[in-house]
């Protein structure tokens, strides 16, 4: 096995491991979402720094092993737990990301108050009672190789989505949010 796909297999192994340990640590379903949050935009991160170098040509392949993965892993926790997760954002991508009114309201307070790096709040939906915990997303480095400039995009970003906002990002902005609702008993 080369080492690069020996580096990828052992990343690919620590990030399905972290959740039980996390899910082993985390009793109560605060901590729970808070753990996901966590995990999730870690992981995120750390495979971005992994498949995107500086002069990477970005491709479908390497947005499936950085995004992809990610959205692979919130639905596997969303299907093992309950939890329910969201990435959203106001200069969004895919529509199924665009921030909803309460979203964009949240972000807006992450962007007034850069010293904030979590919200909890109370909902109501359909009669039942939810926490839901927010932290926001910033952009790294890696980030800028999809995120950067209009016309650095990758030729294939261009093409899959037609409405994209989700470009003209610096390194350190807010990009958009993680929520995990969880129920309360």
């Amino acid at each position: 096995m080369r080492p690069r796909t020996m580096l990828t297999a052992l990343l690919a192994s620590m990030a399905l491991a972290l959740p039980a340990i996390a899910g082993q640590i985390a009793n109560t379903p605060e901590e729970k979402a808070a753990a996901a949050a966590d995990e999730i935009i870690t992981m995120r991160s750390d495979l971005a720094k992994e498949f995107i170098k500086p002069g990477t040509v970005i491709d479908e392949e390497t947005f499936k092993k950085v995004c992809g993965a990610v959205s692979k892993r919130v639905k596997d926790i969303t299907e093992k737990t309950g939890l329910q997760i969201r990435h959203t954002a106001v200069k969004n991508r895919n529509p199924n990301n665009a921030a909803t009114e309460t979203e964009a309201a949240i972000i807006r307070k992450f962007e007034e108050d850069k010293t904030l790096t979590e919200i909890w709040e109370k909902v109501e939906a359909e009669g039942k009672s939810f926490k839901r915990f927010t932290r926001p997303i910033f952009v790294e480095e890696a980030c800028l190789a999809c995120h950067g400039t209009k016309d650095a995009r990758p030729e294939f970003i261009k093409a899959k989505y037609h409405d994209d906002k989700a470009y003209g990002f610096k390194t350190g902005d807010l990009r958009g949010i993680i929520s995990v609702t969880v129920p309360i008993d």
